[in-house]
C-alpha cells in the first residue's frame, strides 16, 4: 500500500492512517506521500503519527503544493495543521519528490495498491512521469466523487462538496481517465457516516496513537460544523467528524458495510466544477469503476472505531 494524503486539515486523513496502522495484517504500508499546500508540514504530521505508532521505517515524501492549472488558493489551509501533534519520534522524512516516489514504488513493489485520500495532483504528476503507471499497480482506491445524490440533514448538497476531486479538476480528469483499476468511495456514502462523542471518548481512553488522533478530532469538529453551516447543511446533532477517508480504508479491509456497483464514470469539468457523471453501462463513454453507492453507517462506524481503539 502507498497512501497519498492531505493529512493535517480534516481529521479524517489521520483517522485513515490510524486505521491502516491498526491492521498490519492487511497491508504492508511502504510509503506515505503528501499533497496540497504546505506538503512538508503535512509530511511531518504523517511522520510523527507513524513514529508514535512504532512505524519509523515507513518513508514519507512531500509532494505537490498547488493544483496543476488552478491557483494555489484552490487548496484549503485552515491554520490548525500540526498544532495537535503528540511528542515522539518521526518516521523517515525523505527528500524524494512524492510523484517520483509513487512511480518508484509501482516499479519496485509487486501488487502495489494506491490509496488516494486527497486531491489527485501527485498522481497526475506521477502519470506524466510514467504513463504506464496504471498497468504497474494492482488498483487505485479514491475517496471522492459525487455520483448520484449527496444529502445531509434532509438537504441535497451541491456538486463541489467533494473537495478531494473538485480542488484540482484537471488532475482528476487525467487520473480517472488513465485506465487504473479504480474504486471510488464517494461523498454520496461518506456523508452518511460519522463519529459521535462516545466514539471520541473511546479513542481518548485508548493508547497513545488513538489519543493523539482524539486531540486532532477535538480540534476539527468546530471547523467542520462552520463549513457545513456555510453551505446550508447542518451537521448531525451527535457529531464529531465525518468518516470520509477511514470509510475508504474500510472498503479495503472489509467492504461488507458498503454496497458497490460497477458503473461507467465520466469525469468532466462543467463551469469550472469537476463532475463525476454516471454513463449507461452499455455506453462506451467514461471508465468502468467500482463505486460505493450505499452504506450501513452504523456497522461501518463500529468497525472503524473498534479498530482505532486498539491503537
Amino acid at each position: 500500500m502507498l497512501l497519498d494524503t492531505d493529512i493535517g486539515s480534516d481529521v479524517d486523513d489521520a483517522l485513515a492512517l490510524g486505521l491502516l496502522l491498526a491492521c498490519p495484517e492487511c497491508f504492508d504500508l511502504v510509503a506515505v506521500t503528501t499533497v496540497c499546500g504546505d506538503t512538508r508540514l503535512r509530511a511531518r504530521i504523517a511522520a510523527r503519527l507513524l513514529g508514535v505508532a512504532g512505524r519509523e521505517r515507513v518513508e514519507v515524501c512531500a509532494g505537490e503544493e498547488a493544483p496543476i492549472l488552478r491557483a494555489a488558493n484552490r487548496f484549503v489551509w485552515f491554520g490548525h495543521e500540526g498544532k495537535a501533534l503528540p511528542d515522539g519520534r518521526d518516521a523517515q522524512l525523505s527528500d524524494e519528490w512524492a510523484p517520483e516516489r509513487i512511480v518508484r514504488a509501482a516499479r519496485e513493489t509487486p501488487d502495489l495498491e494506491l490509496l488516494a485520500i486527497g486531491p489527485l495532483t501527485n498522481l497526475a504528476r506521477a502519470l506524466a512521469l510514467d504513463p504506464t503507471l496504471p498497468e504497474r499497480v494492482a488498483g487505485l482506491t479514491v475517496m471522492g466523487g459525487h455520483v448520484r445524490s449527496v444529502r445531509l440533514g434532509g438537504k441535497e448538497l451541491p456538486h463541489g462538496i467533494d473537495y478531494n476531486l473538485c480542488s484540482d479538476p484537471e488532475a482528476t480528469v487525467a487520473v480517472l481517465g488513465a485506465g487504473f483499476r479504480t474504486t471510488l468511495v464517494t461523498a454520496d456514502v461518506t456523508l452518511q457516516t460519522w463519529m459521535g462523542p462516545a466514539d471520541l471518548a473511546r479513542l481518548e481512553s485508548a493508547g497513545t496513537v488513538a489519543r493523539a488522533i482524539g486531540a486532532m478530532l477535538q480540534q476539527w469538529t468546530g471547523v467542520q460544523k462552520k463549513l457545513f453551516s456555510a453551505w446550508g447543511g447542518d451537521t448531525p446533532g451527535e457529531f464529531v467528524a465525518f468518516l470520509h477517508d477511514p470509510l475508504t480504508v474500510q472498503a479495503l479491509i472489509d467492504p461488507s458495510p458498503l454496497r458497490f456497483e460497477t458503473l461507467r464514470i465520466v469525469p468532466t469539468i462543467e463551469k469550472g466544477i469537476l463532475r463525476t457523471r454516471e454513463a449507461p453501462r452499455t455506453s462506451d463513454l467514461g471508465t468502468e469503476m467500482q463505486v460505493a453507492t450505499a452504506v450501513d453507517a452504523v456497522a461501518a462506524r463500529a468497525a472503524i472505531v473498534d479498530r482505532l481503539a486498539t491503537l
